[in-house]
């Protein structure tokens, strides 16, 4: 039997046909995951840790409106710790770069939300994936047997002439069935290799890329130096409050001197004007006319 005559066995193309189609499923999947990873990389790559204050916002919209980051991206802003400076809008580029080097705090570490899980396996069909090297390995035996069956059915009893005939056609048939499992073993092995070989260069490099970008722009916080910067803060507020306290009779006196010289005493003035222009004209014999003109 020649090397073309099992090469076109239906079995042989069978087994081969599944062996590339699960092939090629695999590198779409892959390539789509590499992509959408390489988007994510490039992006947290431009990005610097002194200036990630003031430009949160553009990572905030970025990741939400990536289909691959912005479930996990939502839970990950959950973790963050945001002071006070960050919303105050008039600062300039150069004073929030200068004042702190990370504004932004986490306090779980990043690798806890981008990972392996989050990043690849709930984005492709992985446990189809990971079953396909044992569905090839099946089609092997599956197609052994139903060939040795085949082949039993077709053997001619009637005469020695067909049965000598028949057990030639026989021993054809079972090697072409033990062929079918070195097949389906052999593209089982193969796609094993190459699938891993495949995800490490497509997938786990670019994840890895993005916890190692994550770690540089965020800075993590335990939670033990969590607690003492918000007593520090606490008591720095206590401060500030007390001594807003001790200022504001001082500032509400001004306040209302400030008002009463603006508003009561102008009219003082005038009404005490109005009396000494009465005054002088009663003086010069004017009284009557000027007291009749007021009634």
């Amino acid at each position: 039997m020649s090397f073309l005559n099992i090469i076109f066995e239906p079995a042989i193309i069978l087994i081969t046909g599944c062996f590339v189609a699960f092939l090629v499923l695999v590198i779409m999947n892959y390539s789509n995951v590499r992509s959408n990873l390489t988007k994510v990389y490039k992006f947290l790559q431009s990005l610097n840790k002194k200036e990630l204050s003031y430009k949160f916002g553009q990572l905030d919209e970025f990741m939400s409106s990536n289909e691959y980051t912005h479930t996990v991206w939502e839970d990950f802003k959950k973790a963050l710790i945001f002071p006070d400076r960050l919303y105050v809008a008039s600062q300039s580029i150069k004073t929030a770069a200068a004042e702190s080097s990370a504004d932004i705090y986490l306090t779980v570490d990043s690798s806890y939300f981008f990972n392996e899980e989050s990043l690849v396996t709930s984005k492709i069909n992985a446990k189809f994936i990971q079953a396909i090297p044992t569905l090839l390995t099946g089609l092997g035996p599956f197609f052994t047997f139903l060939k040795m069956a085949l082949a039993f059915a077709s053997v001619n009893l009637a005469s020695d002439e067909n049965l000598v005939n028949s057990l030639g056609n026989l021993m054809g048939n079972i090697r072409i069935a033990a062929l079918c499992s070195v097949f389906a073993v052999g593209f089982s092995l193969i796609f094993m290799f190459v699938e891993k070989m495949l995800y490490n260069a497509m997938c786990k490099t670019y994840y890895l890329k993005i916890q190692k970008e994550f770690i540089r722009l965020f800075d993590v916080v335990s939670s033990e130096k969590f607690l003492i910067d918000l007593v520090k803060e606490s008591k720095l507020q206590n401060l500030t409050n007390e001594k807003l306290l001790k200022t504001l009779p001082e500032y509400f006196g001004k306040s209302i001197m400030t008002s009463f010289n603006e508003t009561a005493v102008p009219y003082l003035e005038n009404i005490l004007y109005s009396l000494n222009k009465l005054n002088e004209n009663f003086n010069k014999g004017q009284g009557g006319d000027v007291i009749d003109k007021l009634f």
